[in-house]
């Protein structure tokens, strides 16, 4: 099965009908969405109603969704991202808010687990260490842990002692998922990478075989920016597509 991974769409409609056109393109089946449909971009209730329809494995709650269900976590937030859900939350239909209030913060599937952050934290923590690959070893399930949160494409790889980090570099790069060897992959941002990388971010697992692809796939982010500064978007948030911040 080939198997369309992303995260951190941010209420980015056009990045995110770039990374499914890619992933329809490249035979995707089924998908997976590792959190943060809203928050930042303009388009929130599109976006959520993008993603509800689409053949799912999985779909999980990341910090900016969880806002909902926890208004404390916006405490956390920066300006941009605070002024960005006060935008986007009212206007949100009932049956949207109610399928992000409902999301899981894990998802265990065959061969795989899914978190927004990481296995210890899902919502809140950030994954970007081979010591919490190490330390948090036994705590996913399947050969490969998928997150998001960072907004940066990596994999880790190796076994209970050890750890191997690679950031992706190429615009298309593919993984072979050795037997043996567990992964913790994070497909980037599909909209708002921040790897100084403006392009969509996404992945596709085959499961067949044994790989992962990680994608990067350009879009209108002037489209995405025309439609902020309409809404009254801080400035910054707005140019920062632009420079894949």
């Amino acid at each position: 099965m080939r198997i369309g991974v992303f995260s951190d769409v941010h209420g980015n409609l056009e990045a995110l009908e770039a990374c499914l056109q890619t992933l329809q393109e490249a035979g995707a089946e089924k998908y997976i969405q590792c959190g943060d449909l809203i928050g930042y971009g303009p388009d929130a209730q599109d976006c959520v109603d993008r993603v509800r329809h689409l053949p799912l494995l999985a779909s999980v709650m990341g910090n900016h969704d969880a806002v909902l269900a926890f208004p404390s976590l916006s405490n956390l937030f920066n300006y941009e991202a605070i002024q960005s859900l006060e935008e986007s939350l009212p206007n949100l239909a009932p049956d949207a808010a109610s399928y992000l209030r409902a999301l899981p913060a894990t998802v265990q599937g065959e061969n795989f687990t899914v978190v927004h952050g990481s296995p210890m934290d899902p919502i809140k923590e950030y994954f970007h260490s081979a010591d919490q690959f190490n330390g948090y070893y036994h705590l996913w399930q399947g050969q490969i842990l998928f997150v998001g949160h960072t907004h940066l494409q990596f994999y880790m790889k190796g076994a209970a002692s050890t750890c191997e980090m690679c950031l992706t570099q190429a615009p298309e790069q593919t993984l072979s998922l050795e037997e043996g060897c567990r992964y913790v992959i994070n497909p980037g941002a599909a909209g708002k990478p921040r790897d100084h990388n403006p392009a969509a971010a996404c992945g596709l697992w085959d499961t067949d075989q044994r790989t992962f692809t990680f994608f990067r796939c350009p879009y209108n982010f002037l489209t995405t920016q025309e439609k902020m500064r309409q809404k009254g978007y801080p400035e910054y948030l707005i140019e920062s597509l632009a420079y894949g911040l």
